[in-house]
């Protein structure tokens, strides 16, 4: 056992220092790829525990997507989704969360949702869709 780590830990080596490997050649002609960003970073509220525990005991409380289920199917909740966008005030406080700030989404909805807001549209409290001036 000791010989074959020492054996594959010698062809990683091998692999990485061969003396012919490619070189990374730089071409000025071609733009250097920009990672995406987002606009305002929440890494730190979504990374947080306190986050991490509601939405998931949110989503055992709200099991069903609730645009699906005003469509009539019955589709499993996979995000806790803001119903006002974090960036508009929207249950930003850790300390502070309440479940009626929030609305169990499945993938598809909470995509096409998070895609309008992107766009400047948000949805009313009716339900219709409107442009955000």
């Amino acid at each position: 056992m000791k010989i074959l780590v020492i054996f594959l830990l010698q062809i990683k080596v091998m692999r990485f220092n061969m003396p012919k490997s490619p070189k990374i050649k730089k071409r000025p002609w071609i733009d250097e790829r920009v990672k995406h960003s987002r606009a305002v970073d929440m890494s730190a509220f979504y990374n947080s525990s306190k986050w991490r525990k509601f939405s998931k005991q949110f989503k055992i409380d709200n099991p069903i997507c609730v645009e699906c289920e005003r469509n009539g199917l019955i589709v499993k909740s996979t995000r806790t989704d803001h119903i006002v966008r974090l960036r508009d005030g929207g249950g930003s406080d850790l300390n502070n969360l309440n479940p009626k700030d929030f609305q169990a989404l499945c993938t598809k909805c909470h995509a096409s949702k998070s895609g309008r807001e992107a766009h400047g549209y948000k949805q009313g409290d009716r339900g219709n869709i409107a442009k955000i001036k």
